[in-house]
């Protein structure tokens, strides 16, 4: 008799840990290997995985930003692999959508348990995550590019806009600092002198006005970044 399995996919870029990964979960699970985020997406999008197993420091696209595209469609069950292990760094995961984080190396059976308790976890929640939010009279929902007000008026958002504001609205009332939007936006390699994160903020709250929706639900918090406000 054939036992169903479940389905872990896994982007991971170090080759050993893969080799890990692989040695450990190919008994129990069916494995799915991503080789970049793209494919990543397409077996999300196909409904070919119950797990998503994510590392965050990719050489082409950080798993931060592929896990908010991912979120923007889909409430897999996704568990971040990171070598980092800041508050801060753990924070900004959970806040983006996943249901766990794991820092490297980590213990098999630790590794294991958690990968069935979000499997759990998934059985019991709806099959998609909440994705439109409502704020001050404007209505956006994930991962689009554009904002509409309740008498339907819609303005456009540029790809770096949508960006910003999904990663606000997935920790709303929460302070996303401005390192973690940056690195979001640009990768690792972003000039922290750079004022360009301020542009888009700008903009955005312009948008917000010109649907008559005010300007003051992007809250700056100084020092820190910025959080969406929906009080």
């Amino acid at each position: 008799m054939t036992i169903d399995k479940y389905r872990v996919a896994i982007l991971e870029d170090d080759a050993d840990f893969r080799k890990f990964l692989r040695h450990l979960l190919i008994h129990d699970y069916d494995l799915v290997m991503a080789r970049n985020g793209e494919e990543l997406q397409r077996s999300v999008d196909a409904s070919e995985v119950d797990v998503v197993l994510l590392d965050i420091g990719l050489p082409e696209e950080d798993g931060l930003s592929i896990a908010l595209r991912i979120r923007s469609t889909s409430g897999v069950p996704l568990i971040f692999l990171s070598g980092h292990s800041s508050e801060e760094m753990i924070v900004t995961g959970l806040t983006l959508g996943a249901d766990d984080y794991i820092t490297k190396p980590c213990q098999s059976k630790v590794l294991k348990a958690r990968i069935e308790n979000a499997l759990a976890r998934g059985r019991k929640k709806p099959a998609a995550t909440r994705q439109r939010i409502e704020f001050n009279g404007a209505i956006f929902e994930i991962g689009k590019e554009y904002l509409t007000n309740a008498e339907g008026r819609r303005v456009r958002l540029t790809e770096k806009e949508s960006q910003i504001l999904s990663m606000l609205a997935r920790a709303t009332n929460l302070t996303q600092s401005r390192d973690a939007i940056c690195k979001h936006l640009y990768g690792r390699e972003w000039d922290s002198e750079s004022r360009v994160l301020e542009v888009h903020i700008c903009n955005l709250r312009g948008k917000l006005e010109k649907i008559g929706c005010g300007r003051k639900s992007i809250v700056p918090v100084r020092g820190v970044g910025y959080r969406l406000d929906l009080t």
